[in-house]
Formats: structure tokens, sequence, C-alpha cells
């Protein structure tokens, strides 16, 4: 018995590391570009490009691992079921839980190294890619004017455009605050301008039809027009890496989200007593009828001081300013408690997509079961749609998690138990029944299906024809 629990274990590894390439090389494609563009038109190093893309690994890789679980344990049945071995194995008497076991095993300690991946490795790993990001940002300022965003990453400049051309580098309305040590500074503006690339640490903005705005040293302003003016850009040499302290959700352990949360817990219980002061305070007052004019002399006066219209504009006005004050009181609340729910998500997804490899296993086996000789390619598609509905789910409960429409809870475990509820309901029939899910007869009845509609078509549009 042990040796064919091993023997399962063998059949499994190899697809498992195969499919996790093959998915962490997917995903990375569209990373690759963006590589490549770092070395070819910025200039930054080889030896940290090289040092992103390891950087960028771990986030793939908490990915890929579920998949490719479900891969390698439908690959590896799949092929055992279509060389009869799991027919011989069941002519001996021995029970499918057989194979789900070792595969079962294999998947709770994949569970249990992805959970301290999760939290021990994954954290440091995006937080260092962020910043090494940033600082090749500030290394190379041309890639770091966005549209719309005032870049002041800089020395010297602070910049925004309204448009940018990435392939030619055409800018529009372009606002330059130049800001140079031992002078009163200016603002240049321009309603076009294009980025000229000099050298691998240069590069020249060309300004057409703009002004130059500045003051002189006693204070006179002054205002320029120009047809063309160019300014020249200078980055850095080396690479300045600078340590920056502060993580976001991604870039913290579930620990450490814990206590974030248990800080904004308290700080909702503050603003909540605030609000029901706040918001109690005026019909106290009105209830104690001289707790208003107590210490708000200037607001409530007595009676016999001004005229009844005076008063009422004092009142309206007080009581605008108040709830104002509670409008402020209720944001602060609600952007607290989206916060909570995000670090929560963000909790509870460390250990849910861990745990789908243990489901993958619950569902891969009946999948693995149900392909037959030449059969194992439909199976892998059924799996590969099977991938692509989990992490829908994941992402859709994940962003009504964080508007606070679904329990965090519920939204990165619902995925999980609705697979493993199937998974288990297909492997209880796999105990019964050779083939739990008919997925050749739903092809063979899919396929011709789309046959008879094709020669319907075909038929429809040559009568057609031929009536014309």
């Amino acid at each position: 018995m042990k040796k064919l629990q091993v023997y399962t274990l063998r059949e499994f590894f190899p697809p498992f590391l195969i499919s996790a390439g093959i998915f962490t090389f997917v995903m990375l494609l569209d990373k690759l570009l963006d590589l490549l563009d770092m070395i070819v038109s910025k200039g930054v190093p080889v030896r940290t490009v090289i040092e992103v893309f390891l950087l960028l690994l771990p986030s793939m890789v908490a990915v890929v691992v579920p998949m490719g679980v479900l891969a390698g344990v439908l690959m590896a049945v799949g092929r055992m079921e279509s060389d009869l071995e799991v027919t011989a194995m069941k002519a001996s008497g021995i029970s499918i839980f057989t194979l789900l076991k070792p595969l079962m095993l294999a998947a709770l300690i994949l569970s249990s190294v992805m959970v301290l991946f999760n939290n021990y490795v994954l954290p440091d790993a995006n937080h260092l890619a962020k910043n090494l990001l940033l600082d090749i940002g500030t290394m190379r300022p041309a890639a770091k004017i966005i549209p719309g965003i005032f870049v002041d990453d800089i020395d010297n400049y602070r910049i925004i455009v309204s448009d940018k051309d990435d392939l030619t580098g055409d800018l529009e309305n372009v606002v330059i605050h130049e800001r140079v040590p031992g002078t009163n500074g200016r603002t240049i503006t321009a309603l076009k301008g294009r980025m000229e690339p000099v050298s691998a640490n240069r590069f020249r903005l060309v300004l057409n039809d703009g002004q130059m705005h500045e003051l002189s040293e006693t204070g006179e302003y002054r205002k320029l027009d120009f047809l063309t003016y160019t300014v020249e850009i200078t980055r850095s040499e080396e690479l300045i890496r600078q340590d920056r302290n502060n993580r976001g959700d991604r870039e913290l352990s579930a620990s450490q989200m814990r206590s974030l949360v248990d800080s904004l817990k308290k700080q909702s219980a503050a603003l909540t007593d605030s609000l029901r002061i706040t918001g109690s305070a005026p019909l106290l007052a009105l209830l104690a009828d001289s707790s208003m004019t107590s210490g708000r002399a200037g607001v409530f006066p007595p009676p016999d001081s001004l005229d009844d219209r005076t008063r009422f504009n004092i009142a309206r006005n007080f009581l605008v300013q108040h709830a104002s004050n509670l409008r402020i009181l209720v944001d602060r609340k609600a952007s607290v408690q989206r916060s909570i729910s995000r670090y929560r998500v963000e909790i509870e997804k460390k250990y849910s997509i861990p745990f789908a490899c243990i489901v993958f296993v619950l569902l891969g086996v009946p999948l693995g079961l149900s392909t037959r000789k030449g059969s194992a390619g439909i199976a892998l598609g059924v799996s590969l749609l099977v991938i692509l509905v989990y992490y829908l789910f994941l992402i859709a409960g994940e962003h009504l998690a964080d508007r606070r429409m679904m329990s965090p809870f519920l939204s990165m475990w619902l995925p999980n138990i609705i697979i493993g509820v199937f998974g288990v309901i297909l492997t209880s029939r796999s105990l019964h029944e050779g083939n739990p899910i008919p997925i050749e007869r739903v092809v063979s009845g899919m396929a011709a299906f789309a046959g008879r509609f094709r020669r319907n078509g075909i038929g429809k549009s040559s009568r057609s024809v031929a009536d014309r």
C-alpha cells in the first residue's frame, strides 16, 4: 500500500512543477516587456532588472501553486486512469481513497508552506520590489512623467502635463516649476513640448509656444514669451536606494495587519463616541435651555440683546457648522471602516489561497478519473476553466468586501467552500462510478450541436443565395 502511495506522489510532483512553471511564465509575459523596456530605453542596469524580476516572482508563486496542484493532480490521475492502473487498483479491492490520501497529504504540506510563505516571505518581497521600482523611477525621471499628475521626484523640478505620447515623446500643456538652489525660482508653461533622450542619464524637454514667469531679486514680476525653450534634466549615474518604512496592505504579514485592525477599531470606537456626543449636544442644550448659552455667549446671546431674525440667523449658522462637523466625523469613520475591511480581506486571503491546494485535490481526482485515453487535453481545459472561475470569484469577492458589501471572511472563503463541496460530491460519486463526470459525453454533445448549427447555417445561406 505504501508503494502505491509513493508511486502516486511520484506521478504528481513532475506535472505539478511543470504546470507551476508554465503558469509562472505566462504571468511573467506581461512583466517581461516592462523589464526589457527598463534595459533598452531607460538605461537601467541588467543586474538591477534581474533583481526586480526575482522580487516579483514571490507574488506570482503565491498564486500559481494552487493552480499547479490542480493541473498536477489532474494529469497524474488522468494518466493512471488512461493506462488502466486505476481499473486494476479497483479490481484488487483498493479504494480511491488510497490515491486521495497521499495527494491530500502533499496538498496539506504545500498549504502550510504557502501560509508561512505568504506571511514571512511575500510581504518583504513586495516591499523591496516597490521600493526598488520607486528608486528606478527616480533614477530615470522621464519614466515618471504621467499625464495629469505632478512629478516631484526630479531634483529642482516639479512637472505636470495634460497629455503624453509614449511613442513619440510629445507633450501637451506643460507646466514646470523650477526651483534651482540659489535662485528665486520660476514657472515655465508651454502649449506643446517633446522629450528627447540625450544619454543614459540625461534627457531634455523641448518646449514650444510658452511663457516664463519669475520674480527678480528686487521682487519685481517678469514674464517672457518664447517660441522654443529647452530644459536639460540630468539623473544620477548610480541607483540611489532609499529605505521607506511605510507599507501597504500587501507588504504586511497577517499578525501585523491584525495589530493595525485592532488600532483602527479603537479609532472607530472613538469616532462613534464623538459622533454620539457631537450629535446629541444641540438637543441636550435645547432641553437644558441654558447650556447653549454657557460658554457660547457669542453664538447664542441673551434673548433681549438681539431681534428675532438676527438670533435665527446666528442659530442657523451654528447648526450648519455643527452638521458639517458631523459629516466630517461620518466620513472619517467610513474611511476607517473601509481600511479595516481591506486589511481583513488581505488577512483572509493569506490563508484562503493556500487552502485552495486541498480543495483542488478534491476536485482534481474526480476530474482525472473522468478522462479516458486521448481526453486528457479536454480535462486540462476544464481545470483551467475551474481556475479562471475560482480567481474571478476571488477578485469579485475582494471588491465587494472592500466596499463593505460582503463579509471579508465569506468573500475570500466562499470559492473554496463551493468548489470544496462540489469536489466532495464528485469524489463520493467516484467511489461507485468509474466516470463521475461524463466529460466526453458533454463535449461530444457540444460538438454535435455545433456541427448541426453550422450545417443549418450553411443550408439557410445556400437557400437564400439560390432564391436570389
